[in-house]
């Protein structure tokens, strides 16, 4: 393992090289809330010498510094990710991501970008919906009586995001959320659980209310885990209407499927990058 630091815009970014630096292809690893990059760690090892894995902590987690007041919006997020890119180095080619809860979020803006093309040659995304695709369908199935029941649900099921919110709530939340983690999956580090309630205030509710269209030009592989407490299985729906190169993969676990099944995560991830080359 090799690393190194990328400093952008307020903050400073450990970033991590595992796996076989001589490989065809490099794999981007990006975690979500309220993880780090260990979440990866099972996945690491199964994908061993077959590729070469980036791995690294987002703005706000882990090992990662941030000045105060610094940016954590998903604009910004998106940035961190090309600059963590374009810091890998002799990096031949494009590399695949694959990305998980938040940092999938954050992906789908940076997918959204000019720049996606050239730096990204496939996309794996797990339970984390993009802010501007989900803006469209809650307006779909607002004006649309019978999809009103699908609409309440993930509603409910995204009751910690308005907890976020709510001053009196928003310490509390993330130990809610710590409960009711099951045996087996992540369990995060005080200081992530917190640190990360920034993302979503700083993000969820301004993009969900205005925002660009979704657009993602990038080979795409989505992963739905069908025992998600987060996200409903139907958030699929219309992502075709603006992703090309779609295809949806649904499994059989939980939030943290590439933590819990990472065998069944390396063999989603290789079949993308063998497929898109």
């Amino acid at each position: 393992m090799t690393h190194w630091t990328v400093r952008i815009s307020g903050a400073e970014l450990p970033v991590f090289e595992y796996g076989n630096p001589a490989a065809r292809s490099t794999v981007l690893l990006v975690h979500g809330y309220p993880d780090n990059r260990h979440v990866f760690d099972p996945l690491i090892a199964e994908l061993g010498d077959a590729v070469r894995i980036i791995a690294y902590d987002t703005r706000g987690s882990g090992a990662s510094a941030l000045e105060p007041a610094a940016d954590v919006s998903i604009e910004q997020l998106a940035r961190d990710v090309f600059a963590v890119v374009e810091s890998i180095p002799e990096l031949t080619g494009k590399v695949h991501v694959f990305a998980h809860d938040w940092g999938s979020v954050q992906l789908w803006e940076a997918m959204a970008s000019p720049r996606a093309t050239t730096a990204f040659a496939s996309y794996t995304s797990v339970s984390g919906p993009s802010l501007d695709h989900l803006r469209q369908v809650a307006r779909a199935r607002l004006v649309r009586p019978h999809r009103w029941p699908s609409l309440v649900g993930q509603l409910a099921r995204s009751w910690y995001v308005f907890g976020f919110h709510v001053p009196v709530l928003r310490s509390r939340v993330p130990d809610l959320l710590a409960r009711l983690n099951v045996e087996g999956e992540p369990t995060p580090t005080v200081a992530d659980q917190q640190r990360g309630i920034g993302l979503y205030r700083a993000n969820v509710l301004r993009r969900v209310l205005r925002g660009p269209d979704p657009r993602c030009d990038v080979p795409t592989t989505v992963v739905v885990p069908t025992h998600d407490r987060m996200l409903s299985t139907n958030l699929t729906d219309g992502l075709d209407r603006w992703i090309p190169q779609l295809r949806v993969v649904r499994v059989d676990a939980g939030h943290w499927w590439p933590y819990t099944h990472p065998a069944d995560a390396a063999r989603v991830l290789l079949e993308q990058a063998w497929e898109a080359g």
